[in-house]
């Protein structure tokens, strides 16, 4: 079964990510994500960006992570930095849709998207590596303070609590929240109606608001990187990872 299935329509791409009822990222899920989104950018004008009906994703995959040296999740997490500054700079707009929870990395894929519709109810969003002894990467803590500023991003980012997606839409980390078996449909529409707009202006317009914030991104990733494997590293917190690890299994 692939990572990722994309489906085209109405001059759209509808990508899912698919891999696992959890939807776990590890670093072939995410270059399989990467190569989806650039191929929709050439020959599609909208991309809808959605996931499972449980989880959108529950973030990396832990188990993965932890038989992975120290070197190898470097690369994991460049890998997926690169992933979110191409989102970012993707010319064409991209809509996120969850029916699902978005925790972690996961979080960072939708907040990434140039609108983020999500189901009503129990739709969990957040960041708990706090919870785990370890820092976001950069580019996830920078862009969840662009997207929803610095109050709501400190507060998730500082705890490692969960919020419902209706509790995301007064930050503006949510734009529109609908009914689980309606969202992707008006997400779709909103996709489609996109996808009508001039090519060239919207593009411009897109990379005025994103060009800083992906510069920074790309100045800092190498760096912020090597702080956070160090931590990563650690027994400490490889226990840690193990015991939350084995939670998550039962």
């Amino acid at each position: 079964m692939p990572y990722v299935v994309t489906q085209l329509l109405d001059g759209c791409s509808n990508i899912r990510i698919s891999n696992t009822d959890a939807n776990l990222l590890t670093i072939d899920v995410i270059r399989a994500l990467a190569e989806a989104i650039h191929a929709s950018s050439q020959s599609t004008n909208a991309i809808m960006l959605c996931g499972g009906d449980r989880f959108f994703s529950n973030g990396l995959d832990v188990n993965w992570a932890l038989t992975r040296s120290p070197d190898q999740m470097r690369e994991m997490f460049l890998t997926l930095g690169d992933l979110i500054v191409q989102m970012l700079e993707t010319p064409v707009p991209i809509v996120g849709v969850i029916k699902g929870h978005a925790i972690g990395a996961a979080k960072t894929l939708f907040c990434a998207c140039d609108y983020r519709y999500a189901a009503s109810g129990r739709v969990l969003i957040g960041v708990p590596e706090i919870l785990l002894g370890v820092p976001n990467p950069y580019f996830a803590d920078q862009l969840l303070r662009f997207v929803a500023g610095d109050k709501l991003a400190s507060d998730l980012i500082y705890t490692g609590r969960l919020i419902t997606a209706e509790d995301g839409v007064p930050a503006g980390l949510v734009h529109h929240t609908a009914d689980k078996e309606a969202i992707e449909d008006e997400a779709w529409k909103r996709t489609v109606s996109l996808a009508a707009l001039p090519e060239k202006a919207f593009a411009e317009c897109k990379s005025m608001r994103v060009a800083e914030l992906c510069a920074s991104i790309r100045r800092n990733l190498p760096a912020r990187t090597d702080k956070l494997i160090e931590i990563w590293s650690s027994a400490e917190i490889q226990g840690r990872l193990k015991a939350a690890a084995e939670r998550l299994a039962r």
